[in-house]
């Protein structure tokens, strides 16, 4: 288990799963490059606010939210 600040403050607990995908978050990472299984653990991430999706040129990225504390 992992505790992540979000921006306004609040912890969140993530589990090693998802803490897995957080860190390989480094800057941006697009949605082709994770598996299906990581794509759907980083979707969850962005459900918990921890991450949030960009589309851009008719794909998908995935990043850490600014102000995220590791």
């Amino acid at each position: 288990m992992k505790l992540v600040e979000l921006p306004i403050g609040i912890p969140v607990f993530l589990n090693n799963i998802e803490t897995k995908v957080y860190e390989s978050m480094k800057e941006e990472i697009c949605k082709e490059e994770l598996s299906e299984r990581d794509a759907h653990i980083a979707q969850q991430l962005v459900g918990k606010g921890v991450c949030k999706r960009i589309q851009r040129e008719g794909k998908t990225y995935y990043c850490k939210t600014k102000g995220s504390i590791l």
